[in-house]
Order: C-alpha cells, then sequence, then structure tokens
C-alpha cells in the first residue's frame, strides 16, 4: 500500500465514474506526451517550471497506479454482470496505457531536462558554445 492508509475500495456501481477518470487521464496523457514529442527536438521551448509539472502529476499517476490495479482485481474477482465485466475489461486496459504513457511521459522529460530553457540560459557562453560544437543538442 505504499506505505499509506487503506484505501476506500468502491463498489461496482462506480464504475462510470473510473471510466469518465480514466478516459480523461487518458487523454490528457496522449495531449501532454504529443507536447513533449514536438519538444524533443527543440527542448528550449520548454522551462523548468513547466517540465516539473509535466513530471510531478505523471510521477503521481504512476505511483497511483497499484490502487487501480488493485480496484478493478477486486471486481473481477466479485460477481459481475456481462456487461460490467466487460467494461472492467476495458478500464483494466485502460490503466494499463495510461501507465505506458506516463512512464513514456516521465523518460521523454528526463531527456529534455538538462535542455530547458532556463538551463540554457544558466550556461556560460563558453559552455553553450561548447555544447554546440560537440552536437550536444
Amino acid at each position: 500500500m505504499k506505505g499509506q492508509q487503506e484505501p476506500q475500495w468502491r463498489h461496482i456501481s462506480d464504475l462510470p465514474i473510473f471510466t469518465e477518470l480514466l478516459d480523461g487521464m487518458l487523454e490528457s496523457a496522449i495531449e501532454q506526451l504529443t507536447t513533449l514529442r514536438e519538444c524533443e527536438h527543440r527542448p528550449s521551448a520548454l522551462d523548468d517550471k513547466t517540465l516539473d509539472r509535466f513530471v510531478r502529476l505523471h510521477t503521481e499517476q504512476l505511483d497511483d497506479h497499484w490502487l487501480y490495479e488493485q480496484q478493478f482485481a477486486r471486481w473481477t474477482h466479485g460477481t459481475l454482470s456481462e456487461s460490467q465485466a466487460r467494461d472492467v475489461g476495458r478500464l483494466i486496459e485502460k490503466s494499463l496505457q495510461l501507465k505506458t504513457k506516463n512512464e513514456e511521459i516521465l523518460a521523454l522529460a528526463e531527456k529534455i531536462a538538462p535542455f530547458t530553457i532556463d538551463k540554457i540560459m544558466a550556461m556560460s557562453d563558453l559552455e553553450l558554445g561548447l555544447k554546440v560544437m560537440m552536437k550536444d543538442r
């Protein structure tokens, strides 16, 4: 349980809430991953504060993934209608997609972090010149 108190497990009647929540988080993660991919070849378009928000949000979502796994496992081991079982299966798939997107975002953020505008502005002219000559970025 990641050193926290016992979560409040939800009844299957809350399935629509989880559907809406995961749909929104997955859509947002896809948009943010697209943004980061666009910045991958021009990382100076991002500042440290923005990148830190990406990292904080997606680290938190990744850290909470186990909660979804446990909740969906509890539902799966219960008595479900055919429709509920299908919906829980879709939620499991979406939560795995979200986990993958979060991991991709964090890996890309780590790659971009040394080259944000804040990092570039903090370099001396000599250091920046050397990096350009060495084709560091």
